[in-house]
C-alpha cells in the first residue's frame, strides 16, 4: 500500500510541475501575441502607413513608401523578381530569444546578395499582396501580421531564428529586377 502511495505522490508532483510549466509558456504565448497586436494596432492607426488588402481577402498588410521606383512593368502572380529585403520582429520573445527588432532574414547590397521569388509560390501572403502592388526600384517598409505571414503555427529557421506563430513581421523590400508576367 505505501508503494502506490509513493507512486502516486511521484505522480501528482510530475503533473503539477507539467501543468506550472505549461502555464508559463502559455502566459509568454499570450504576451507574445498580444505584443505583435498592439505593434500591429499602433501602424494601422499611423496615417504614414496604408493599407493594403490581400488577394484572398484573409487579412490586410501596411506599408510605407520609403522609395518611389521608375519601373513600369507591373508585378503579377507569376512573375519572379529579385529583391533586397530585411525582416525583423516587433515584440520580445524570452522563450525564442526574440527582443524587439531582431533580425530573422535579410539579404542586402551590402550582404552582396540579393533575394530571387517566384512571387505566386516562392513567397508569404503578405510579400505576394505587397509585391503585386510595387514596381522595379520601389522601396517599403511592410507589416504583415500572422494570418499573411507563418499564422498560428509559425515556422522552423534554418537561418538561426524559428518565427513563432502569431508573429507580426516587418519587410523593408526592394525590388531590384522583375521577370516575366
Amino acid at each position: 500500500m505505501k508503494k502506490y502511495g509513493f507512486y502516486l505522490i511521484i505522480m501528482l508532483v510530475a503533473l503539477c510541475v507539467e501543468t506550472s510549466c505549461s502555464d508559463d509558456s502559455d502566459d509568454q504565448l499570450n504576451k507574445w501575441m498580444v505584443a505583435n497586436q498592439v505593434a500591429l494596432n499602433a501602424v494601422k492607426a499611423s496615417p504614414e502607413y496604408k493599407e493594403l488588402r490581400s488577394n484572398g481577402n484573409e487579412g490586410s498588410i501596411y506599408y510605407k513608401v520609403l522609395t518611389k521606383g521608375e519601373g513600369r512593368d507591373s508585378i503579377y502572380y507569376t512573375s519572379t523578381v529579385t529583391c533586397y529585403y530585411k525582416g525583423w520582429f516587433v515584440a520580445e520573445y524570452p522563450e525564442y530569444s526574440i527582443e524587439n527588432g531582431t533580425v530573422f532574414d535579410r539579404k542586402l547590397f551590402d550582404d552582396g546578395s540579393a533575394g530571387s521569388f517566384a512571387v505566386g509560390s516562392g513567397v508569404i501572403n503578405g510579400w505576394k499582396t505587397a509585391l503585386q502592388n510595387m514596381v522595379k526600384g520601389d522601396k517599403w517598409e511592410v507589416w504583415i501580421p500572422y494570418q499573411l505571414a507563418y499564422g498560428r503555427e509559425g515556422r522552423s529557421s534554418t537561418r538561426g531564428y524559428s518565427i513563432p506563430g502569431y508573429s507580426t513581421l516587418v519587410f523593408e523590400i526592394e525590388v531590384v529586377t522583375v521577370d516575366g508576367k
